[in-house]
């Protein structure tokens, strides 16, 4: 499924629309000549068939109304743990200001870093589903500096600590930001909304339309909607992949607003 995010998402749309469209032609196709031929036409009602056909639409709708709302749900929750992970790193880069100038500027240094390699280089690596050890080589090195000062004042020992929990705060949101990559809807899930798919679109062959096109035409509206909420889903399923993803902006704003002192 990863190679989906790979395309734009204009092209994503398209392809999703278009095979439950080609589907449901195909099944129309086979099912509308042999429901005719073989007489079952003359014993069908179509008003008790649209009863049936709009309970089944109406229960598919609301799963994927449901499961449309909680995909947005992460979808905002990811764009949340970014935005904080960003200013976790803006309040510690503040916090080792107590720090002497030579520890002070080399880990900022480091922090600056962390910042920068992941605007460059773990963004676009997430958005192919992927997650680079680069920002957790540069973490490390942070790591290894600050809980090697030595020779601290009363006062920065106070700064000091604070400093190690923004450290820590940083270290969790970075863990969340990695959760969310690989979170997503069940693979349960994603069977029930095939099912409920290939459910309402049959359920339209039950109809009897005397005109193969005009069949065709509700048949084919019919899957194209159904595409299209599966592409939403699509879409939103993973906060951190393909085109239709969380920015970066966070964390650009804090390297140009306040690193690039």
């Amino acid at each position: 499924m990863y190679w989906m995010y790979n395309l734009p998402t204009w092209g994503l749309a398209l392809l999703i629309v278009t095979f439950f469209v080609v589907l449901a032609l195909l099944g129309l196709t086979f099912t509308h000549q042999r429901l005719h031929q073989s007489g079952a036409a003359d014993s069908i009602d179509n008003g008790t068939v649209g009863w049936f056909f709009s309970a089944v639409s109406l229960l598919y709708g609301l799963l994927l109304g449901l499961l449309t709302v909680a995909a947005w749900g992460s979808y905002n929750q990811a764009t949340i743990i970014a935005s904080q992970e960003a200013s976790a790193s803006a309040e510690l880069y503040r916090d080792l200001a107590a720090y002497p100038d030579t520890t002070r500027d080399a880990m900022r240094k480091q922090i600056k870093a962390y910042v920068t390699v992941i605007i460059s280089q773990t963004w676009p690596a997430q958005r192919r589903g992927l997650l680079p050890d680069s920002e957790t080589v540069v973490l490390n090195q942070f790591q290894k500096r600050l809980l090697n000062q030595r020779g601290l004042t009363p006062e920065q020992l106070v700064v000091h600590s604070e400093t190690i929990r923004a450290f820590n705060g940083l270290i969790d949101l970075r863990r969340q930001r990695q959760e969310a990559l690989t979170a997503g809807v069940p693979a349960v899930l994603w069977l029930v909304v095939l099912l409920g798919a290939v459910a309402t679109i049959g359920f339209s062959y039950c109809f009897v339309v005397t005109s193969y096109r005009l069949h065709a035409l509700l048949t084919g509206i019919l899957a194209g909607m159904v595409g299209l909420l599966v592409f939403l889903l699509v879409a939103l399923d993973h906060p951190y992949w393909g085109e239709v993803s969380v920015s970066p902006d966070a964390y650009q704003g804090v390297l140009r607003t306040l690193m690039s002192q």
